[in-house]
């Protein structure tokens, strides 16, 4: 046992990840280094459980797992954290129904590239061909950009035939690919949904929050910028182009409708002359994921809603304090907390805004899990 009292906010350190694609110039940024620059350590798994899958970096342990810091100063894994004491941590329906892991990853994600063209399983899928209870659904967030007009790349708005998109894979044909998308122009603030199985690729210079499923499942379209070769395990997680052609959604996603498909469905949960907490992407749009975005106006104090869920809150804006069952803990722009679920009471202290994190509903899940 860590001991922990889970009836406080914790700070999330920064958690730097390997990846094959290049970028994290802002994320220098932000955590204040001396010399920011663009490499392969793009993404910050913000209280992240889950490990890496990187091809060749076998040898680097338990690289994706993060740290926990209470305000007794102390660091505590996060496999630990959640795993230790999982139903104060976690919440004791969300155990029953996930077990001792939090079933969300949270990532600031800094591209310096248009990432490859790819797609991740759906959780009916992953259950029949890697053996998984869950798949790769995510969401973004989007913060900032470096070019002037960004954009991405979702769902394919002139489908292939699976054996038209099978022959381009293999034969590397990146134009042939890149001619089954439109690019979709994006902004801060947009929030889009990327249900396993919607082919996508994210463009160059954005910089975003990225809420997902807690695994690394990745079928990659391209073998790596500039044709750099990728092992088969990078490629397709090992099973071959035949045996993942079904796991892309072959539908037509107009790009005038991209938003309309993919965008928030957004509910209001508190709304107060202390602030708002809004729900962007949650049940039933998606049950694999819940995004929010909250405000404190800086009068009194502003409740978060609590009901039973751990959740992780990302501070972009402003400078306060997050104060959980009375324990304090300063914050400022880039701040990552960790709310367990055991919190009776958090309340915010000063004018912010943040995107707030959460895992499913465990009443909002059924039987297909995300059939999408």
């Amino acid at each position: 046992m860590n001991g922990a009292n889970y009836h406080q906010p914790f700070a999330l350190p920064p958690n730097r990840v390997w990846r094959s694609y290049t970028g994290g110039l802002l994320l220098d940024r932000i955590e204040g280094r001396e010399s920011p620059a663009d490499g392969h350590f793009p993404e910050d798994w913000v209280g992240s459980a889950t490990r890496a899958v990187n091809p060749g970096r076998e040898d680097v342990e338990d690289e994706g797992i993060g740290t926990a810091r209470g305000a007794d100063g102390q660091s505590i894994r996060m496999d630990a954290f959640y795993g230790d004491v999982p139903e104060a941590a976690l919440g004791a329906e969300h155990v029953a129904a996930y077990g001792a892991q939090p079933q969300l990853l949270v990532k600031l994600l800094d591209s310096a590239v248009r990432l490859q063209m790819q797609a991740h399983p759906s959780v009916p899928w992953a259950r029949r061909h890697l053996g998984a209870s869950s798949g790769k659904t995510e969401a973004w967030y989007i913060l900032d950009s470096r070019p002037p007009d960004p954009w991405v790349l979702l769902g394919f708005q002139r489908p292939p035939q699976p054996q038209e998109w099978k022959r381009l894979m293999e034969r590397q044909d990146v134009d042939g690919m890149l001619g089954c998308f439109d690019r979709i122009p994006v902004a801060p603030s947009d929030v889009l949904l990327v249900e396993g199985g919607i082919p996508h690729a994210i463009g160059p210079g954005l910089l975003m929050v990225e809420v997902q499923e807690p695994t690394d499942y990745v079928v990659r379209c391209e073998w790596g910028e500039g044709k750099a070769e990728l092992p088969e395990s990078a490629r397709t997680m090992g099973l071959g182009v035949d045996r993942v052609l079904d796991l892309f959604r072959y539908e037509r996603v107009p790009a005038d409708r991209v938003r309309e498909r993919f965008g928030p469905r957004k509910r209001t949960v508190t709304d107060t002359g202390a602030g708002t907490e809004q729900a962007l992407l949650s049940a039933p749009q998606t049950d694999r994921l819940e995004v929010r975005r909250v405000r404190a106006t800086g009068g009194e104090p502003f409740t978060l809603s609590m009901d039973g869920r751990m959740s992780i809150l990302i501070v972009l804006d402003g400078r306060g304090r997050v104060v959980g069952d009375g324990v304090p803990l300063e914050v400022g722009p880039w701040s990552r907390v960790l709310l367990p679920a055991a919190l009776e009471s958090v309340t915010l202290e000063g004018a912010m805004e943040g995107v707030r994190c959460m895992p499913p509903k465990p009443h909002a899940t059924n039987e297909s899990r995300g059939s999408a």
